[in-house]
């Protein structure tokens, strides 16, 4: 994987969220957290990545607050109670400036734990990314890095491995990052697991226009519809995106930014061959090429152009002036269905 850089998200769209964490409790027995952990021999290495690269995604303060060393002594518990023999990275962006600095303080003082910088770019944080970064493996997108021996968590995951298997104590709640065009205001809340989107956005959401519901970000994550969908351990930002019903006269003319609608049916058109998602893709492919030989209909064509390289990051719709869906053509013709054909 050549991978040629990524964007930064946070100086294109900046975020302002409320610093006030409110709590949201289930209707329901509220559901507990449960990680199946691998066994100690199959895990060399592990990765805890304090690298959030996108704007609406759930910043470090709010789950360590200004603990970073307590957070480093909860890990040493982990590796030194359930991975003895693995290798323990943390991966930390380098706008963070204080969590930097204590954590190679801390890394000075133990030999177990190793320290990388890196640029706060989407998509850096992604676990193949970062393992072929750190740890130079050769991993193709979509493998699982276990299978590699490598183990890859976030701070939050991190904190509660920590309270359920070392304390034996039950976690049933997690912090998530509320924002978007579509609220009246972006915000943190500490959720129990199994509460209802619903609830969630109860008299959070502006009234004045229709909007589009993204679990974990536009970009890689899912729009919901049924808001009935309960809250599980894997939902880290809800973002809610008022729906345009109007085009944009010549976006691809607005090339000093990234332009990014939710509507399809007010923007959706021809490509206009600006090349910005050639440009922007990190791994240096051309998804231009694989959408003219979709619209061909040689989806096994496309897959001699290199998409089995795809990491799939979103970046190439995010940019597309003409909102086609380039992420949902790659991931079709990735399938194993046209892998076979």
């Amino acid at each position: 994987m050549v991978f040629k850089g990524g964007v930064n998200l946070f100086d294109a769209y900046k975020i302002r969220f409320c610093n006030i964490v409110e709590e949201i409790s289930s209707d329901d027995p509220p559901e507990v957290f449960n990680f199946t952990l691998p066994s100690e021999q199959s895990v060399k290495h592990i990765i805890v990545t304090l690298c959030p690269t996108e704007p609406w995604a759930l910043p470090n303060w709010v789950t360590l607050g200004h603990k970073t060393t307590v957070f480093f002594d909860k890990i040493k518990e982990l590796q030194t109670t359930i991975f003895p023999e693995a290798k323990c990275s943390v991966v930390i962006t380098n706008n963070e400036t204080e969590h930097i600095s204590a954590a190679k303080e801390y890394a000075a003082m133990n030999e177990w734990l190793e320290v990388f910088v890196i640029d706060a770019k989407y998509p850096y944080d992604d676990p193949v990314v970062l393992s072929k970064a750190i740890l130079n493996k050769d991993i193709n997108f979509g493998q699982d890095t276990l299978s590699q021996g490598i183990l890859v968590f976030d701070a939050q995951t991190a904190l509660a491995i920590h309270k359920s298997r070392i304390l034996n104590k039950s976690v049933n709640s997690r912090f998530i990052a509320l924002s978007g065009t579509g609220l009246k205001e972006n915000e943190f809340i500490k959720v129990q697991l199994g509460t209802t989107l619903e609830k969630i956005l109860k008299n959070r959401v502006k009234e004045t226009a229709p909007y589009r519901v993204f679990i974990n970000g536009p970009l890689r994550g899912m729009e919901v519809n049924d808001f009935a969908q309960k809250i599980g351990w894997t939902v880290n930002d809800i973002v809610v995106l008022a729906a345009q019903d109007k085009k944009e006269m010549f976006p691809m003319i607005n090339t000093d930014r990234l332009h990014f609608t939710t509507n399809l049916l007010g923007e959706l058109r021809a490509c206009v061959y600006c090349n910005f998602c050639d440009d922007i893709c990190p791994v240096n492919l051309e998804p231009a090429l694989y959408h003219q030989a979709y619209n061909r209909g040689e989806k096994q064509k496309v897959r001699s152009y290199d998409i089995e390289k795809c990491i799939e990051c979103g970046l190439c719709s995010f940019a597309c002036p003409s909102k086609i869906e380039l992420l949902r053509i790659i991931k079709e013709c990735k399938s194993p269905d046209v892998q076979k054909a």
